[in-house]
Formats: C-alpha cells, structure tokens, sequence
C-alpha cells in the first residue's frame, strides 16, 4: 500500500503514486490500476480505470524509474467521514466569487443598467422644473405694466407720462416708455424749448398699448416776444435760457435772405453742456442743433461755395494738450450731428482751438463757463 497522504488531504485525488499489484487480496482496500481484475464482491473497492492523460499532470511514468503500465492513471479516492467530506466540500464563496454570482444573478434577472436611472432621473428633475415654473406664473404676483413706444417727438425732449419724468426721446426722435400701469389711461406730455407737442393719450387692452406707436404732433415754439432777459450773456447752468436765446435769434432769420455771417453769430449762442472731460453731445441739445442743420442746408443750398468752421474750446483747467485734444473731439461730435440731421460733411470743417482764445476770464466761474463752448465761423476756402 502506498503511504496514506495526510489527513489534510483527504479528499484530494493523488496523482502519478505507483501502484501495487495485491493480486486480488485485500478486500475492502482500494484497488489499484494496472492489477488483475478485481475479485467478486468489490466491496467498498473503487474501480480506478480512468485515464486522465499525462499531460494533465505535467509527468510520465518515466519520472519514477517504472514502466508504463498502471501511469496514467488516477489514483482512487480514499472514503472519509461524512462530516470531514462536507468540511472539504461545503466551502463559503470567496469575496470575489460572491460578487461574481451576483452580477450573474442580476443579468438573469434582467435589472437596468445604472446610465439608465441616471437619465430618468434627469429627466425627472426637468419635468419638476416645468411644473414648479408654471405654478410660479399663475400663483406669484407679476408686474402688471405694459410698455409703448413714442415716434417722431424732437430729439432731446423729455416725456413725462401722468407728471412723472420718464425719459429723453434718442437723436431719432424715439423713446421707449415701459412699465406704464394698467388701468385707466395714461397722459404723456412732451417737453421741449423749441417746440410745442400736443398731450398724447394711451391705454391698454388686454396688456398691449392702444395706440402704439404714439406719434408725436409737434410744432416749433414761437419765441419772438419771450422774455429771457439780456440775451449776451449767460451764467453757469443757463443752459435752456441759451437755447432760447439761440433758438430766437434763428426764428428772427430772414428764411431767405439771411447771410452767412448773421447765421454763425445765432449758432453759436447755443451753449452745449458738456460732461467734463467727455465730448458727447447731450441729448438735451440735440433739438437746437437739428434746428440749427435746417438753416445750415438753406444756407448751403443757396451757395454751395461756403465752407463753415465748427470750432471748440476749453477753459484753462487741465494741460494745454488734453485742452487741445479735448476741443477738437467736441467739435468733431457736433458736425456729425449736424450731418446727420442733413448738413453736407463737405461743408463743414472742424478745429480744436482748446484754452487759446479765451473770450472770458478764466479766473472766474461764470468766465470758464463761457469759454467752453462750440463757435462757428465763416471759412475762405472755396468748396471744390
């Protein structure tokens, strides 16, 4: 008998033993493969003639010095106790092999993939979304307001609807009037130092203006017998007296016979309020200067020869270069509104003059002043 391998491996199947041929004796032992056969009754004897190849096992029976006869084969098993056959037998699963049954498991089942939770969810959250918004409009209290639109009031006007100020109308003549209350109607007025606007009235229907656009119907304002006072001179923040002063000496222009020289002394009362350091026109001037581009163009018409100066100037605050660059900016912006409003560019040139030719003392408020500001003059050169 071979010797018996450790109880540890009882169990196991012990591979490459050669084999002992008991000539049919021993009955109740394992019977081993290459013997006789096996005499009658086997009892308890396992018939070992299973030939499970060399290779399975990494060997040949050349490995132990024999012949070939019995190799391989599988040795027989050797009977255990129940309970030691279940120890070896009955193992727990491993973490790993665990893991495996499951996900096998989980496929049998059919179960949906984890991308598949992840859109419904999405999908979920933006239906909520919808639904939340939708409450919100019906149930939150919301701006009752409508809006129109206001058309063809001078530019630089400022609108006020039910006597409250409401904004100034662009270089077109346009303002967008938003957040008029519902309810009743609303009075919009337009205001203007050259011109007199009739009131409008607009309401709404069904949370739209009725009428919109509204259409300003304006006509110029008769200044002749205003009385402004001394119109030669201004002090700080005289600005609407100049445009009345301006706008007069314009009204009292013979529309046809008026000359150039009489033309530039009327323009250039208008004092343009500037914002310091900047060079944009305000909208509050941009009236007077469309009235002042009609007579321009009357006066072109008539001689296309004349080439009039837009000049400007500074006080003596700042460096005599930004002064320089200052004036020469503020004189370029004023002729591109005068040419928007229908002047030929070809007419007109410009010029920074900046601090160089005060008219006034720039030792005092009211002389700095004045000597900002825009003047025109009557250029020699002939247009070509």
């Amino acid at each position: 008998m071979p010797k018996q391998p450790p109880s540890d491996e009882w169990g196991k199947t012990v591979a490459n033993i050669k084999p002992i041929d008991t000539s049919g004796q021993d009955f109740d032992k394992t019977y081993f493969p290459g013997a006789k056969a096996p005499s009658t009754p086997e009892w308890g004897v396992t018939n070992a003639r299973v030939n499970t190849g060399g290779a399975d096992f990494g060997t040949g029976p050349e490995d132990f010095g024999g012949s070939s006869q019995g190799y391989d084969k599988t040795t027989p098993y050797f009977n255990l106790p129940e309970a030691e056959r279940a120890k070896y037998q009955n193992l727990p699963p491993t973490a790993t092999e665990q893991a495996a049954q499951e996900e096998k498991e989980q496929k049998e089942k059919g179960g949906l993939p984890g991308w598949f939770w992840v859109l419904a969810g999405l999908v979920l959250m933006f239906f909520f979304a919808i639904i939340v918004l939708g409450v919100a409009y019906f149930i939150i209290p919301r701006n009752a307001g409508y809006e129109a639109t206001l058309r063809g009031a001078p530019p630089g006007s400022s609108v006020w609807v039910d006597g409250s100020a409401w904004g100034t109308t662009d270089a077109e003549g346009n303002v967008k009037l938003t957040s008029l209350k519902e309810g009743g109607s609303r009075k919009v007025e337009i205001i203007n130092q050259l011109w007199v606007c009739r009131p409008l009235i607009v309401h709404s229907e069904n949370g739209v203006a009725v009428p919109n656009p509204l259409v300003a119907e304006c006509t110029p304002a008769q200044v002749k017998n205003t009385n402004v006072g001394d119109c030669g001179t201004f002090k700080p923040g005289e600005f609407d007296k100049a445009e009345i002063c301006y706008n007069k000496a314009l009204t009292d222009l013979d529309p046809d016979k008026f000359t150039a020289e009489e033309l530039v002394k009327a323009l250039s009362i208008l004092i343009i309020n500037f914002d310091k350091g900047k060079f944009d026109v305000p909208p509050a001037r941009l009236a007077a200067l469309q009235k002042g581009a009609s007579f321009i163009k009357k006066l072109q018409d008539r001689d296309s020869n004349i080439v009039l100066e837009v000049g400007g100037h500074t006080d003596s605050d700042g460096s005599d270069a930004s002064n320089m660059t200052l004036s020469q900016n503020r004189a370029n912006a004023v002729k591109d509104v005068l040419v928007k409003y229908g002047v030929t560019a070809s007419g007109l040139q410009t010029r920074g003059y900046g601090a160089t030719r005060p008219k006034y003392d720039n030792n005092t408020d009211d002389g700095k002043f004045l000597n900002r500001r825009i003047e025109y003059s009557i250029v020699s050169t002939v247009k070509k």
